[in-house]
This record gives structure tokens, sequence and C-alpha cells, in this order.
């Protein structure tokens, strides 16, 4: 199902399909998980709510950072390992998938380039007790990152957070925020481009920080979008994660090896929605009967199936590989683009089709692929749209930065 580059002793890669030991307990945990998910999954979209229940149950397992080193009180597991866990987890509710991905790289940016000061906060997410929001969008910066107008800049000993952010997921009920602001020292101006971006960590709590709900979505409605102002924040010198600096691009840059990750894991989220779509419709298709036979015995509907699994397996492939590499710090850019677009690309079509497979009762909410369909939807826009990521790959392919 997903394999790893391994190094030859003559330095050429294989790729080995078979998962380890400790990589099939993490699938097993994944399916254990979604079985008992499954039965909620529809009330968090109907009420829009967020599986508090869920959450809980993940936060008992040190499941919200599984990616985590164990010194911070994560799990230890390799990216091929949690989303594993990730994409099993998503063929029965996306909402949850989301929380444990979304958790996972907040932890991974602050454990990777934050200080002492930020244990406590990371010891408190793994267990599931202090969720942390990634604050990167603005409603003029959203594919143009770079043109984030939200400033730190330094008074004495703090620095003080002005501006606002937007698509902001969980932060109706974040404990503190990763907020991308551009860096500037008393009395001078923030630098403009990429240059001058870093990164501080903002508690929710702190006076000037307030948000405002966005309103109802198409799927993915167990997870709250909100809009983040920051109006005077005044935060300690120590809870900078990554500072911008006048002339550099490092803190704009540095960021982007998590996040490359970060686009590969939406299309894991995408390909166990579509997975979980197949299921559904491989299992209706055994049952019910027309025409005096089954369903599966029809070869239009085995050709549709036989689209859907070439789609979902070169996917897969793609995007464990991608994550195979993170793995082992060789992040690329291109490659993570190439997994994103083909599974959140390819899982759209295979849920609609699965939908069709089913026919009228396919279309109403007691099954769950009209939830999948509007669910899976969302992953061709958030971390890189299609189109800003096939900007991504053509300028590998030649030859441009």
């Amino acid at each position: 199902m997903c394999g790893r580059a391994r190094l030859l002793t003559d330095g050429e890669d294989i790729v080995d399909f078979t998962l380890t030991d400790r990589e099939r307990e993490w699938v097993e945990l994944g399916r254990t998980l979604a079985a008992e998910f499954a039965p909620r999954a529809a009330r968090w979209d109907s009420e829009a709510a967020y599986p508090e229940e869920n959450h809980k149950r993940l936060g008992e397992l040190g499941l919200l950072g599984a990616a985590l080193p164990v010194d911070f009180g994560g799990g230890g597991a390799s990216l091929v390992e949690c989303y594993l866990l990730v994409e099993e987890i998503s063929k029965a509710c996306a909402n949850t998938a989301l929380l444990v991905h979304d958790q996972n790289v907040s932890g991974r940016i602050l454990a990777t380039y934050g200080g002492p000061g930020h244990r406590e906060i990371l010891e408190r997410l793994a267990a599931g007790t202090a969720e942390v929001t990634i604050a990167m969008t603005e409603p003029q910066a959203g594919s143009a990152l770079y043109e984030l107008t939200t400033t730190a800049r330094r008074d004495g000993d703090e620095w003080v957070v002005d501006g606002g952010k937007t698509y902001n997921s969980f932060g109706d009920r974040a404990a503190a925020h990763l907020v991308y602001a551009r860096f500037a020292e008393a009395g001078s101006a923030p630098s403009s481009g990429p240059e001058g971006i870093g990164i501080v960590l903002v508690d929710a709590h702190r006076e000037g920080v307030s948000t405002t709900p966005m309103g109802r979505k198409l799927g993915m409605r167990g997870v709250e979008e909100v809009h983040l102002h920051f109006d005077g924040v005044r935060v300690p010198a120590a809870n900078v994660v990554i500072e911008g600096r006048a002339g550099s691009t490092e803190g704009f840059t540095r960021p982007l090896e998590v996040y490359n990750a970060t686009r590969v894991g939406m299309g894991v989220m995408a390909l166990g929605i579509a997975q979980g779509a197949m299921d559904v419709a491989i299992a209706h298709l055994r049952t019910r009967r027309q025409f005096g036979r089954r369903l599966a015995d029809f070869q239009g509907l085995q050709w549709m199936l036989a689209d859907a699994a070439v789609a979902v397996e070169g996917a897969r492939l793609l995007c464990y590989r991608a994550l195979a590499e993170v793995d082992a710090g060789r992040t690329s850019a291109y490659h993570s683009a190439c997994a994103k677009v083909a599974a959140t690309e390819g899982a759209f079509r295979v849920v609609d089709d699965c939908l069709q497979m089913l026919g009228g009762a396919g279309y109403f909410a007691e099954a769950p692929l009209e939830r999948m369909l509007r669910d899976v939807r969302m992953f061709k826009i958030t971390g890189g749209t299609t189109q800003i990521l096939k900007n991504t790959i053509g300028r590998a392919l030649v030859g441009r930065p």
C-alpha cells in the first residue's frame, strides 16, 4: 500500500512497499478508532458540532501529538506512520482526521523551530488539553501569502501584534495561535514580499485577541472556521518561534519544510474519504439487485470501480513517497505538490462516482456519500489550491525557481 525509499550500498534507491510491524500497528489503531468514530460522524455534520468525544479519546491516546518527539510528550511516530492513522480515520470521520492532522502540524512547527519556553504548550497539545492553530491566511493574502500585512513590532522586551487572519480552523476553541507576521524593530517599517516574515505564538486569551465566526460551510462542518483579530496584542519575546528579519526570507521559507508535508497530509485525508466512499459503494453493489442480478455483476459498474481504484492507488503511492522523503530529510515541494493534486482531484471524482453508483440512495443523508462529497471538496482548496500547486509543478519541470 505504501513504501519508503531505502538506500542501497551503490547509492541507488529502491522502494519497499511492505509495511513494517510498527506501521501495521498504526493502521490497526486507525481502523479501530474509525469504527468507534463512524456512528457519530453524521452528527458533527448535521449539527455543525465539534467532535468533542473524539477529541477527548485522541488526547487520552496521545494521538494529537503522534508525530511529535517523545521528549515533548508526543508519540515519536514517523510521518508515514502518522498519516497511515489519519487515512484510516478519514474513511469514517474527516472532521476528526483534520484535528489529528492540524495539531500534529502545529506541534511539529513548535518542536522544530521553538525554544524551551514552548515545551509546556507542546505537552498540553499532545495530551489534548490545548489546541494550537496555524494563523497564516489573511483576507488579501491567501495563495500569495507573502502579501500578508499582520505585523509584530518590537517594544522593549515584548512584541506588539496587529492585524487579522481568516480561514482559521478550530480558532474558536484554541489555546494559542501560531501567527505569521511581518517583524519590525521599534521605529522601523516592516519589510515587503517574503522578507521579514516570522512566526510568533500568541495566547488566544491575551487582551486584544478576538474571533468572528465565518458562517456555515459546504462541508467539514464539525470544524469551525473563524476570522482572528489582533489589536495591539502584547506578546513576550520568549513567544517568538521564528523571528522575521529585514533582508531575510528565512522566517518565510524555513516553515515551508513542514508545510510541504502538510500539503501531502491534505491529500491523504482526501484519499481516506475516497477509500471510505469506495467501501460503501462496493458493499451496495454486492447486495443491491436489479434486472435479476447483483449490481456488482454489471461490467459498467465494475469499470467505474476500476477507475476509482486506479486513482486511489496511484495517488496513495505519490502521497506516501512524499511523506517518506520528509521522514528521510529530503523534503520536495515538487513531489508534495504532485501528491496533493493527484490525491485531491482524484478523490473528488471517486466520491462523485461512488455516489452515482448508489443512484438516488446516494443523494440522501442516510448514506454517508453526500456528506463525503461535500467534505472532500475542501481539500482541492485548502493547503494550496490545485492551480497554485500546478504552478509549483510546472516551474520545477522547466527549471524556474
